[in-house]
């Protein structure tokens, strides 16, 4: 038996090979949107996020074209990748199988940016190697979902497990057989910012190391980290709008010395307008460079990472044929809640064109929210949810909301407002109409509302377009009301 299993492995691994070279064969093949001719005889490849230009606010279920040889790999129905698209902006978040379903903002025809997900160290969970999604080059074990999708808002599922390159997950039960789980919920808005609520779930000891923030640029196929990052490539701000930009040198990355105190904003300076930017808990945050350089470049770069089928986790890239990654820094800051068996992170991420002192008041508007000051007995307020962004109120009379639900956001310097959302529980399935400040605001692409529907009844889920460092009177009632 034990003869017969290294000869299966042996086969095994040359047809992964053939598989591998049949795959990286076709860089001069191109297929629908990527079927751009650079020069005679030479086509561009480019990583797939669905058309260009702006679209209406919403997830999109596609299944993303790369080349030929690849797209005929997987074994997929129509709606295998999901796509949020936005209004107002170009950029997109991008949910690929290319990418192992590791959600990333994606520019059209530049840069892509991911936050990283859950990594273990694979020998201390029984593994072969690191273990993370990147290794999921199949995608047996990452999955995606729509979980809600109306005018207001978006929220997607992603569940992985974080597996080594023999698809093996680390810290397994010896009673259950269960290894380590993830579920990652992102909550996106039509500003193009939202929350990424992390969990994984493991038996293994809290005091093994565990990695979830990474930030990690996705390099197109035909570019170099140069082609799509500025060599002033991060930039990291406090709530007091403090900032530093650090500078990548052909030695390699900064020490990130001198930081602002509590630098909880940080933005990656990508050479597109938009950029992507983090916002954590500044409480203990801690900000580490990802040092070195790669081949003929001042930053790291590999190619085992997106797209590749090839049975590894460390291929440095010695050329802009694939698709390549780059990484730059590390973020780590306090949890948001924990029990036995499972640990939560979450952070507010976003694109922006804006510096990164400029974001802090849109870091406070989540990090110090102003309190909302309930007026009207037929409503219920249950506060401020950070996992969702938004304030989360309940009509108590569910499905027949009584009456106008009043409130102030009690806003101030220290407290903004910034594009708020809120829940309303039990609303039921009625439209509503909104007043601010005595003025009534049409509906639009400053008020959005949608519903999101359940077994037992249906929630009111409201956005506005608004900013303010003073206090803001809203009323928001059922259609026909007063």
């Amino acid at each position: 038996m034990r003869k017969q299993s290294k000869e299966r492995r042996f086969i095994e691994r040359i047809q992964m090979l053939a598989l591998t070279l049949a795959v990286f064969s076709i860089g001069s093949l191109a297929f629908g949107e990527n079927a751009a001719a650079t020069k005679q005889g030479e086509i561009a490849l480019r990583l797939p996020s669905g058309p260009a230009g702006p679209a209406q606010f919403g997830a999109y279920y596609v299944t993303l074209k790369y080349s030929p040889a690849w797209d005929k790999l997987w074994k997929v129905s129509d709606h295998a990748d999901v796509v949020v698209r936005f209004d107002d902006f170009d950029h997109r978040f991008v949910f690929w199988r290319g990418t192992s379903y590791i959600p990333c903002w994606a520019t059209y025809d530049g840069a892509w940016f991911t936050n990283e997900f859950f990594e273990r160290r694979g020998h201390l969970g029984g593994c072969n190697s690191m273990c993370e999604p990147m290794s999921d080059k199949q995608c047996r074990y990452s999955r995606v979902r729509i979980i809600e999708n109306n005018d207001a808002r978006v929220v997607v599922h992603w569940r992985y497990s974080p597996v080594d390159l023999d698809y093996q997950q680390p810290y397994r039960d010896e009673m259950t057989g269960w290894g380590d789980c993830v579920d990652e919920y992102y909550t996106i808005y039509p500003d193009s910012i939202g929350v990424r609520k992390a969990t994984i779930r493991s038996s293994s000891p809290k005091k093994h190391w565990i990695e979830y923030q990474e930030s990690i640029v996705i390099n197109q196929p035909g570019t170099i980290p140069e082609d799509n990052i500025n060599y002033d490539a991060v930039s990291f701000a406090n709530l007091n709008g403090e900032s530093k930009t650090y500078v990548w040198t052909k030695e390699g990355g900064p020490d990130f010395k001198g930081a602002p105190d509590q630098p909880c904003i940080q933005v990656i300076n990508f050479k597109n307008k938009y950029k992507p930017f983090s916002v954590v808990n500044p409480d203990g945050v801690r900000i580490k460079p990802y040092g070195g350089h790669g081949h003929n470049s001042h930053f790291n770069w590999w190619n085992h990472w997106p797209v590749a089928q090839e049975k590894s986790d460390t291929t440095h890239a010695r050329s802009a044929e694939r698709p390549s990654h780059s990484s730059l820094s590390h973020i780590k800051w306090k949890l948001y809640a924990e029990d036995e068996i499972s640990r939560t992170w979450i952070m507010l991420h976003g694109m922006t064109d804006k510096p990164a002192g400029a974001l802090a008041p849109v870091a406070k508007s989540w990090l110090q929210p102003p309190k909302l000051k309930l007026s009207a007995r037929a409503y219920g307020s249950s506060g401020y949810d950070p996992t969702q962004r938004a304030y989360v109120l309940d009509c108590k009379s569910v499905g027949r909301p009584a009456g106008a639900l009043k409130f102030e956001l009690a806003a101030s310097k220290e407290h903004p407002v910034f594009n708020p959302a809120f829940v309303v529980k039990g609303w039921g399935t009625g439209p509503v109409s909104l007043t601010v400040d005595g003025k009534k605001i049409k509906r639009g692409k400053d008020f959005r509302f949608g519903h999101n529907y359940s077994l037992r009844d249906s929630d009111l889920i409201v956005w506005l377009k608004m900013e303010s460092t003073k206090p803001v009177r809203v009323k928001l009632t059922p259609s026909g009301g007063s």
